[in-house]
């Protein structure tokens, strides 16, 4: 195993340019997952990791090797991708071993790899047949086979799950830990599934047009995030964002004139600055209390034993959503009562830029 750095990587495709200098570091046996919407560079930079694209500019280390004008076959990494890429005139067996017959593997090591990696995976069963005749699920355990057994320094994955149907993806992420666990292998995972990086990485890189916007643990994200992207892309549903203007006493005032309690910032905000106020729809405290602001329930969407509550005020108001669980007891057109916490809330300023609050 290895550990893995990229510096200033660069990559354009004519006039358009995809990477603009992102530096990574990935310690040796972690599982980091680069995050981000559809376009901004995060499969591209996975495909310059693997040697699949050259770089414009920057340079691409594993362990203590400069791969960068390396080919794919030297680098050390496996990479598994969307499609599954599985050759369907090869049995899974015959699949599985490609990598190795080609790197002229003698035939008892081959056998030996193969078996133990279907063991790993629970599909010995399924060796003999080709994949025509397995399922989505099966395919994918099969691709992962195929990368395991070249006993890679590195293990890229390419939006592994997003061919899957939602009950299947999530077992599939419990397996991808699971196996992770198990193997300790140095894994680098693209996806645009922000539930898929929570819950599988040890930290997220977030990614957006070409650029890093934070790197951390899905914690650190998730209670700190950097900016208002990051905010509203980490979280289901996601983080309500208010404008408002500093006011006196510690409060904001908000777009529709009403005002809420701030939490003491690290450094003080100036009377009649403009921020915008952040709240998860988890932390949003439904019933009478003091401070409590009156809404009307506009739309209630109910997922069994949760519901999101999407909450009007006043005209000129923003519109919020809260969670919370569901006794069927709240319905459209209802009038109720919200509080925002000071200590739950998130402050950013005019450019979006996260305002550190004390104690936090």
């Amino acid at each position: 195993m290895a550990g893995l750095s990229i510096r200033g990587a660069q990559k354009s495709f004519g006039d358009t340019e995809v990477l603009k200098g992102v530096s990574i570091d990935v310690a040796d046996g972690e599982f980091a997952v680069i995050v981000g919407p559809s376009g901004c560079g995060k499969s591209t930079l996975l495909r310059a990791v693997a040697g699949l694209e050259e770089l414009t500019g920057g340079s691409i280390t594993i362990g203590d090797r400069d791969v960068t004008a390396l080919p794919p076959s030297d680098r050390g990494i496996a990479m598994v991708f969307q499609s599954y890429a599985l050759y369907p005139h090869l049995t899974v067996y015959e699949n599985m071993a490609f990598a190795l017959k080609i790197a002229k593997a003698g035939k008892g090591a081959i056998d030996e790899a193969v078996r133990r990696a279907a063991a790993i995976l629970n599909i010995e069963a399924l060796l003999d047949r080709k994949p025509a005749a397995l399922s989505g699920g099966q395919r994918q355990r099969v691709a992962i086979g195929r990368a395991i057994v070249r006993q890679p320094q590195i293990f890229l994955f390419d939006e592994p799950l997003s061919n899957l149907d939602a009950d299947l993806r999530v077992r599939m992420r419990y397996e991808f830990a699971s196996l992770h666990r198990q193997l300790g292998t140095t894994t680098l995972y693209v996806t645009h599934d922000q539930v898929e990086a929570m819950t599988l990485a040890d930290r997220i890189i977030v990614l957006r047009d070409g650029l890093i916007e934070q790197v951390g643990t899905p914690r650190e994200l998730y209670e700190r995030p950097a900016n208002i992207f990051v905010a509203q892309f980490l979280g289901t549903p996601r983080m309500n964002i208010l404008s408002a203007t500093v006011a006196d006493g510690g409060q904001a005032l908000l777009a529709d004139g009403r005002r809420i309690a701030l939490p003491p910032t690290a450094l003080p905000l100036a009377a009649g600055a403009p921020i915008s106020v952040g709240i998860r729809p988890e932390d949003i405290a439904i019933g009478d209390a003091p401070g409590a602001l009156p809404y009307t329930v506009h739309f209630v969407e109910r997922l069994g034993g949760l519901a999101t509550v999407h909450l009007g005020g006043r005209e000129g108001d923003e519109p919020v959503a809260c969670q919370l669980r569901d006794d069927g007891s709240i319905a459209e057109g209802d009038r109720l009562a919200a509080s925002f916490a000071p200590g739950h809330l998130h402050l950013f300023d005019a450019a979006g830029r996260a305002i550190g609050v004390r104690g936090g």
